[in-house]
């Protein structure tokens, strides 16, 4: 366990010693060919197949701000009835 981690630490170290060595040309080469990578495979790939568990993921995390969203908006509703009922009054 303590040579995976040695070696895991060295490959980090060596690996940042190499980026930091190379001209900025050869990193923008290797963005631009990551980037079109990423464009093939997101081609490639459908879209994900949900079952009930992601969509209750999904509900549970957008839930809360649809909630305060809506009561905000009811805040503001009530406001601006009782400020025009305010200004109606003789």
């Amino acid at each position: 366990m303590f040579a995976r981690l040695l070696y895991l630490i060295m490959l980090r170290v060596f690996s940042r010693l190499i980026t930091l060595s190379r001209s900025q040309a050869s990193k923008d080469a290797e963005i631009m060919m990551l980037r079109h990578e990423v464009a093939v495979l997101r081609r490639q790939a459908g879209l994900p197949k949900l079952d009930w568990a992601d969509r209750t993921v999904a509900v549970a995390g957008i839930l809360p701000i649809v909630v305060s969203a809506c009561a905000d908006a009811c805040r503001a509703v009530s406001h601006n009835a009782s400020n025009h009922r305010a200004t109606m009054r003789p």
